[in-house]
């Protein structure tokens, strides 16, 4: 699950035609581009989250460009020249088992209704996608995306598709599609309960709408928190993948070390980017 805020937390993706087209079309073109797999995005005015499977080892690529290009589409779209995203690093977490990436699903579907903005995830005004949603065709918004008539490599129109879960092959589409369904519900209901227990308002679709963009929250923030690097249910499994993970940071210094020494036959360890993208370094075929 992906995870990107707004500079200073403000609306500046608050829902309107202009930028839910923007969005969605972004998300097309970079998915398709990058080969990554949608499985679920919402556009919250502040931040986003996005669910994919990476195949191919093209995250990094995908965000960036992803960031990048919604950034400045918003920019020429409303004459603005700021930056759009928070100077923080994204979140990435991975999900160790099929279960919690349903949970992350559940918890981007539902994310309107747990920050009390509507009573029910359908209500929300921008984008909101999940599978099995059926693929899209969307229209390169007017500004900022140069198509091929002009020079560019922008597509006039591009197909937003989101793709089955991985981790369910027992299940047929039917079912597992009742599943999500049910699992998203689930998770609505939940944080409809926790906002009636601390006496929360959902402030509406109307209101949500009239918001001006570079308004923020009222609410305090938290900051300084851990951010998280992994969705694991299972204890042990999670206090594995931790360890795996620290293992990780230990390997690749070591790699980095004997690199900086003048050893170019070095093995950096398995998910490796940086190193091996900018420096052609060789890594690690499988996770040790």
């Amino acid at each position: 699950m992906l995870t990107r805020r707004v500079r200073g937390r403000t609306f500046l993706l608050r829902p309107c035609p202009r930028v839910n087209q923007i969005i969605r079309y972004v998300l097309g073109v970079m998915s398709n581009r990058h080969q990554i797999d949608l499985h679920a995005v919402i556009a919250m005015s502040n931040h986003w989250h996005v669910v994919v499977s990476d195949e191919h080892a093209n995250i990094v690529e995908f965000q960036r460009d992803c960031h990048s290009s919604i950034s400045r589409a918003l920019n020429a779209s409303f004459g603005e020249f700021e930056a759009v995203w928070s100077s923080s690093p994204p979140s990435r977490v991975e999900c160790e088992e099929p279960h919690d990436l349903l949970r992350r699903i559940a918890y981007t579907m539902a994310n309107p209704v747990k920050d009390g903005l509507v009573r029910h995830g359908h209500s929300w005004p921008g984008v909101r996608h999940a599978w099995p949603r059926k693929p899209q065709m969307i229209r390169k918004p007017k500004k900022f995306f140069r198509g091929k008539d002009a020079g560019g490599k922008w597509p006039a129109e591009v197909e937003l598709k989101f793709t089955r879960p991985s981790g369910y092959e027992e299940y047929s589409d039917e079912e597992l599609a009742e599943l999500v369904t049910r699992t998203i519900a689930e998770a609505e209901e939940k944080a409809h309960q926790v906002n009636l227990e601390e006496g929360r308002h959902y402030l509406g679709r109307k209101k949500v709408l009239a918001q001006r963009r570079h308004a923020c929250p009222a609410s305090y923030e938290e900051h300084f928190r851990n951010s998280p690097k992994v969705a694991c249910n299972d204890k042990w499994l999670r206090i594995e993948k931790l360890r795996q993970n620290k293992q990780w940071l230990v390997d690749y210094k070591i790699a980095l070390g004997q690199w900086r020494d003048g050893d170019r036959e070095v093995e950096f360890p398995f998910g490796t980017y940086l190193m091996r993208v900018v420096h052609s370094a060789t890594c690690a075929l499988v996770q040790s």
